[in-house]
């Protein structure tokens, strides 16, 4: 979320709350509210108007916890998301989540074949326990993830520099229709860190 965006959806509620907040104060909300998206952020502004009984402005938390919900709800839900991506694509398929620390619970798991994989006992004390031990950890705010999740045929045809031509990327948590693995490192790849650094460079020297 942009501080435009921020400001666009942030300062309305700060005026209905008639809250006198300094510029240092509202630097604060921004620092540790920016990494939702403004659509989460007004939402969840919104779940606190016609939920919260206080006339005062709501804390920092208050609002995360009014977007992001317990945790507890929140990991029982990404859980399900991951049962549900096995299920329908299997360990086969590369996919990627909408929820990153799903994919990043994965990897520290030992990769999407890994976990895909697991059976009986071992896949009882996944769900039941490591899951939502890796996922509180990797689904705090800026954490690093994989872009997304590497399937058993795209590893293997990978040897054979196939897997641009044979392969795809399964979106879960998106609307969006499967895409070709190559087509998905293309996008990847114009959004980098080192492209926007680049655009951002090339828009200053207009």
């Amino acid at each position: 979320m942009t501080i435009q965006e921020f400001y666009g959806v942030f300062m309305p509620v700060v005026e209905y709350y008639k809250a006198d907040l300094s510029k240092a104060v509202i630097a604060l909300y921004f620092e540790d509210l920016g990494h939702l998206e403004a659509s989460e952020l007004k939402r969840g502004l919104r779940e606190l108007r016609q939920s919260r009984k206080y006339s005062n402005m709501p804390t920092i938390a208050e609002i995360i916890e009014a977007v992001e919900g317990d945790f507890e709800s929140k990991a029982q839900l990404a859980l399900d998301d991951l049962i549900y991506a096995i299920n329908k694509y299997g360990p086969d398929r590369s996919v990627c989540f909408s929820d990153k620390a799903i994919m990043s619970v994965v990897k520290a798991a030992g990769g999407w074949e890994a976990v895909g994989n697991l059976k009986g006992k071992e896949w009882e004390d996944f769900k039941k326990w490591e899951f939502k031990k890796l996922y509180k950890t990797y689904s705090k705010p800026n954490q690093t993830a994989p872009a997304y999740l590497i399937g058993k045929h795209e590893r293997e045809n990978s040897f054979s520099n196939q897997s641009g031509k044979f392969d795809k990327v399964y979106f879960i948590g998106m609307d969006k229709k499967p895409i070709p693995v190559l087509k998905f490192k293309e996008g990847l790849a114009k959004i980098s860190p080192t492209n926007k650094l680049l655009a951002g460079i090339n828009k200053a020297a207009v």
